[in-house]
């Protein structure tokens, strides 16, 4: 676990926090896509349950099905709880909306093991395509790596060749299809996030949260 040393400089990142506040009061760091479009990321917080809900609304019935391998038509209370009253230890995840506050992607772990995680991404149709998949990989794996973990497992549909292809730029180890699914693990490594633009903020932004929770 990533430790704040001494409550001046835990202080200063708490006024940071509050200083920056989204309507959700936990600060964001914004991001340019390649095409130039602007983007905000942040901790998933129990504050996003509305805004995961109008996300989750956004998302075509294909990508919910690819996210859930189920058909599911709305996230009940108890998943929302699991989605965002987190620790940020071993349970994380990246929040990633619009200028104007749109919910558009999110990036979550959960450890299963004493150095593995699960890992699952979602981003919404309008930004699949553009490198915030990418980014929220990064973001995602290098808070992880800050916690002890070591390695990602994901399991995906096996004609999801978007989320395949995320897995296959991280370097991931597929394991032969079982029925309609795949496994995949991705060692975690300084390298993945060694070119993720201003991931010393992104880990700044996370170790508070996680010292806060």
């Amino acid at each position: 676990m990533l430790v704040i040393q001494g409550c001046v400089r835990l202080l200063c990142i708490l006024l940071a926090i509050v200083s920056s506040a989204l309507q959700t009061d936990t600060a964001s760091i914004t991001m340019l896509l390649r095409d130039s479009t602007s983007v905000r990321m942040r901790p998933v917080t129990p504050a996003d349950r509305d805004q995961l809900v109008r996300g989750f609304e956004e998302l075509s019935e294909e990508a919910r099905f690819q996210r859930f391998f189920t058909p599911v038509a709305r996230l009940s209370s108890t998943q929302l709880d699991y989605l965002t009253d987190i620790d940020h230890v071993d349970h994380f995840a990246w929040g990633a909306e619009s200028i104007d506050g749109a919910g558009i992607g999110i990036a979550r772990y959960v450890r299963t093991g004493s150095d593995i995680a699960e890992a699952a991404f979602t981003i919404t149709d309008d930004y699949q395509g553009r490198g915030l998949g990418w980014w929220l990989f990064q973001a995602l794996a290098m808070v992880a790596a800050d916690h002890q973990l070591s390695r990602f497992e994901m399991t995906m549909l096996a004609d999801n060749s978007a989320m395949a292809h995320l897995a296959s730029k991280a370097g991931a180890h597929f394991e032969p299809p079982t029925g309609t699914t795949v496994r995949a693990e991705v060692e975690l490594n300084p390298a993945l996030w060694s070119d993720l633009p201003r991931s010393s903020e992104l880990r700044r932004l996370a170790a508070a949260v996680a010292a806060a929770a």
